[in-house]
Order: C-alpha cells, then sequence, then structure tokens
C-alpha cells in the first residue's frame, strides 16, 4: 500500500490529541473515551448523546493522517498516549473538578490501560477504567498480525472476527485505511512491560454477542490492578458505541455510581464474576 504521509510522528505537532466536548457539572463524572482501531472522534457520537448533559465527556483524537490532519497516524502504543496526554495536560484544568473514568473499546481498551498508568503519573483523579473487546494487556496476541494483510483479507478477515462489514470499492491507500492499519499495528506489535499493576478499580464487559475474545481472556484483565475487577455481561457487539449508546451509557452511568467499597457495590444482575486481592467473589 502506497504511504499516504510521512510516518514521522510528532505529538507536539498537534495541541488537539485530546478533545473536551462537554464539562462535567461538579460532582458528576468526566469519561474520556477511546475508541476501536480506525475510529475517531465521531465514534463517540451516538454514546455521547445518550448521556445526561451533566456529564463531562473527552474524546481521544488521535492523528488520521492525510488531508485530515496532514499528522501521520500513530503505529506504536506508546506513541499514541504520549500525544493524547500532551493532549490533555493541554486542556484547561482550571475549575473542573474531575472524577475521571477512562472508557475503551477494543483496540480503545489497549490504549485507555496505558493511558491510565499516563495519567496517573501525571497526577490526574483517575477513578476508575471501563473496557470491553480486548483482552488483557497481558497477553501477547496469538493471531497473525492483521496489518499486513492484503486490502481485501483484512476487510474479509474484519468481518469475520468482528462484525465489520467489508464494505464496497476500492480501499486501498485511503487515509481510512491508512488510520486503521496502524492502529492494528500498534495493537500487534504493542508488549507489557509494566512491573507493578495499577490500583483502580477495572470494570471489564462482556460482549455476549462479540466473539472475537474469550471470556478467559477478559478475566485476565485481574492480572493488571491491586484493586476490584468485575466483569459483566451484556448482549451487545463489538461495536456498541455505534449499535447500543443507550445500553453502554446507563452501563457506565451505573458502574461510575461505585465508589469501590463493598458496601457500595451497585446492584447489577449481568455480574458474572468480581475479583479482588482476596480472590474471586
Amino acid at each position: 500500500m502506497p504511504d499516504a504521509v510521512d510516518h514521522r510522528v510528532d505529538p507536539g505537532a498537534s495541541p488537539r490529541w485530546m478533545l473536551r466536548l462537554r464539562c462535567a457539572v461538579r460532582g458528576q463524572p468526566t469519561f474520556i473515551f477511546f475508541p476501536h482501531a480506525g475510529g475517531s472522534p465521531l465514534s463517540v457520537r451516538r454514546l455521547m448523546a445518550a448521556l445526561p448533559l451533566s456529564a463531562g465527556v473527552l474524546v481521544v483524537n488521535l492523528p488520521r493522517g492525510g488531508d485530515i490532519d496532514g499528522i501521520a497516524p500513530p503505529r506504536r502504543v506508546a506513541q499514541a498516549v504520549d500525544g493524547a496526554t500532551k493532549g490533555w495536560l493541554a486542556l484547561d484544568q482550571t475549575g473542573d473538578p474531575l472524577r475521571l473514568i477512562l472508557v475503551g473499546n477494543s483496540y480503545g481498551a489497549l490504549l485507555a490501560y496505558e493511558m491510565a498508568w499516563s495519567l496517573m503519573r501525571a497526577g490526574a483523579p483517575i477513578e476508575r477504567l471501563v473496557v470491553s473487546g480486548f483482552r488483557s494487556p497481558v497477553l501477547a496476541p496469538v493471531e497473525a498480525p492483521l496489518y499486513r494483510l492484503p486490502s481485501p483479507r483484512l476487510r474479509a478477515e474484519l468481518a469475520a472476527r468482528f462484525g465489520m462489514a467489508p464494505g464496497e470499492g476500492d480501499w486501498e491507500g485511503t487515509v481510512a485505511e491508512e488510520a486503521l492499519r496502524a492502529d492494528l499495528e500498534a495493537c500487534d506489535t504493542y508488549r507489557h512491560t509494566h512491573a507493578g499493576r495499577l490500583a483502580i478499580p477495572i470494570d471489564v464487559l462482556h460482549m455476549l454477542d462479540d466473539p472475537s475474545v474469550s471470556a478467559d481472556d477478559l478475566l485476565t484483565w485481574k492480572a493488571v490492578t491491586t484493586a476490584r475487577t468485575r466483569v459483566t455481561r451484556h448482549e451487545i457487539g463489538h461495536f456498541p458505541w455505534a449499535t447500543d449508546p443507550d445500553a453502554v451509557a446507563r452501563i457506565i452511568l451505573q458502574l461510575a455510581q461505585d465508589d469501590g467499597r463493598d458496601d457500595a457495590l451497585p446492584v447489577l444482575p449481568q455480574t458474572e464474576v468480581t475479583h479482588d486481592e482476596r480472590g474471586w467473589a
């Protein structure tokens, strides 16, 4: 595939790797959203509309390349997180009582996890992490790298694994393909390097209509935090922000009510399993 833009990535070249779409009312959560591979801030528009106006909304805004922003999409997770962290630090936090909840789906789950480390090192008040559609970061990929596949096979694999429609027309060489391949390369080349563990709760959404990740791979998220890990089941597919935004909004708002104490745990009838340092519940 011919290169659409120079593949050098400079996180300092754009101050908008993180977008604030709405400020939170005092005491209400601010959700930072991390879309799937190939996604953009547009990926969160339906979910944002389903959330109350009192909830804050930020979204990572990775360069997509070409004429969209003129900056090459990052091909490594570390590059994406570095740029997104600088983008967050560039935002005006004055008078904004943040309750930060990081929400990531698919590749976005991996970005949200690494972003949690980065923001906590920067002193940000991360309240919890909500992930879906991606294996635990401690697990290496077991399938052949998607980003190396020729365009027709890539589109077929995406449709088979994630339910993504292959689409029509000539895809090769487009900006959309460049951004998607960059994100997939970041996924496929990522290896976990943290010696320690996070100290924040992690909520894992087991999407029952998503065959791309196993229950065991989701349960292994417990290995990356010393706080509670909770897995809940939901009858949604791999791209629920687009297909089931009302359901996702209800889920994350309910999770945001949990302050981490066992006696304050909200009733979630779809809870599959809960784990903390004492073991599985």
